[in-house]
């Protein structure tokens, strides 16, 4: 028997895995910009957004020698230190007063001078975040300002 030369048409596979390929390479393109995209409420260049109120900018700095109570106006409040050591009590009523003034606000940055305790610290940060209970009060406490924000104090005032 003698053998027989065989020979393969491979012209029509190479025409399908061009088909095949283009298919592949638009569909991936089309899934790949659904995914990527972010749908964004751009302004216009000539529109001008000016905020209704400036916030608050409220500040509380941790000192050694007790708190300080700032704001975006410059009005400073000194909350000097008890025997027992922050005046938290004061410092809750006052965040009160303001809360209510302001009750669209929900940012305070508190600013630490070195060395303050961590435990004074989380106390501070507990006074600022929930309104004081009222003697014999059974109710949940409501939050005044749980957006907190930590710094570094500026150097100690003389």
């Amino acid at each position: 028997m003698r053998a027989r030369a065989v020979s393969l048409n491979i012209v029509s596979m190479i025409d399908v895995f061009a088909v095949l390929v283009f298919f592949l390479l638009v569909s991936s393109s089309i899934t790949a910009a659904k995914l990527n995209v972010v749908k964004l409420n751009l302004p216009s260049p000539d529109q001008k957004i000016v905020p209704d109120k400036p916030p608050l900018q409220l500040s509380i700095t941790l000192r050694h020698k007790g708190l300080e109570v700032s704001d975006r106006n410059g009005g400073l409040r000194q909350l000097p230190n008890t025997a027992e050591g922050y005046d938290l009590d004061a410092l809750g009523k006052l965040l009160a007063q303001i809360k209510a003034s302001a009750p669209g606000e929900n940012t305070v940055t508190l600013l630490l001078e070195p060395d303050i305790p961590y435990d004074d610290l989380i106390h501070v940060m507990d006074a600022a975040r929930y309104a004081p209970l009222d003697a014999g009060s059974v109710a949940a406490r409501t939050e005044m300002f749980p957006n907190i924000s930590l710094g570094d104090a500026a150097g100690a005032k003389p």
